[in-house]
């Protein structure tokens, strides 16, 4: 239960600390920041294009300070936020000067002044000194649902799917999958495994619309490898595969889904996935 509210206090948190990267649009830059964060899947940093070394167990704290950071959204978090999510069993003088520590030492190793600005302790990662993989995730998906707007549009068609591979290549796993899994950290997590998923369903019926089957296939297995009991997915994949008549693939697919569901839920297909299997044999008797 703990854990429960907690993390619908870091969720309000999220709503007073919007992230400082996302804009309305995914402009192009006119200097390459001298910092690149990943952290969707394995969390990396370089700094002027040479990986910052993890693995000393000094810098753990440090850098999770900076993952906390952006978590939180990565703009004015109040230095009281951090200390609380990171150091939540520690009095709150002690916890304060164990945050200004441990800022001293994340700045040390980056040894850029402007980098991570804190005023009137309120901390901002300055996004024009640093490239991170969430916020250009979120700009991009935000440029996208503008374009699912405006998709009758073959132009934007071809946008639409120069941004949907932007999306899938940027989305290599769930936030900071790879780390120990913090409090602090699963709302975000959640946000973004959702907003992509709303984005396949979505951009994958209008290429359904348009006949493109390559496209929403790919779109609907991807969706498969974030949630591998997404049974509507596992629904516009059947009907993808049997209307461009690969219904062995189709078939394939149903007891995919059937397995999945049973292994992971105890649950049986829905009426309507049975309904699209009964189709599929129909088809086959019918050849």
């Amino acid at each position: 239960m703990g854990i429960n509210l907690e993390s619908r206090h870091i969720q309000r948190l999220h709503q007073r600390h919007p992230v400082s990267g996302w804009s309305r649009e995914p402009a192009e830059r006119h200097h390459e920041p001298p910092v690149r964060i990943h952290t969707l899947g394995r969390f990396a940093v370089q700094a002027h294009h040479q990986p910052v070394t993890l693995t000393q167990q000094r810098r753990h704290k440090p850098f999770e300070l900076l993952q906390a950071l952006i978590a939180l959204g990565g703009r004015e978090v109040h230095s009281e936020t951090l200390a609380a999510a990171l150091w939540p069993d520690t009095d709150g003088d002690k916890a304060q000067n164990t945050f200004d520590v441990t800022l001293h030492r994340l700045r040390r190793l980056f040894g850029m002044k402007e980098l991570f600005l804190l005023n009137d302790r309120r901390l901002t990662l300055n996004s024009q000194m640093a490239w991170v993989d969430v916020w250009a995730f979120e700009r991009t998906i935000n440029h996208c649902e503008r374009l699912l707007a405006r998709s009758t549009d073959p132009a934007v068609l071809r946008q639409l799917s120069r941004y949907s591979e932007r999306l899938l290549t940027l989305y290599q796993s769930a936030f900071l999958e790879r780390e120990a899994v913090r409090p602090w950290m699963l709302s975000l997590r959640e946000r973004l495994r959702s907003k992509l998923l709303r984005h396949i369903l979505d951009a994958g019926k209008v290429w359904q619309h348009h006949n493109e089957w390559a496209q929403a296939i790919r779109l609907y297995q991807k969706g498969l490898e974030i949630e591998p009991v997404g049974e509507t997915l596992y629904q516009r994949l059947i009907v993808c595969y049997r209307d461009t008549g690969n219904l062995a693939e189709a078939l394939n697919t149903f007891h995919q889904c059937r397995r999945q569901l049973a292994a992971q839920l105890q649950i049986q297909p829905s009426l309507r996935t049975f309904t699209l299997y009964q189709s599929l044999r129909t088809r086959t008797t019918a050849s």
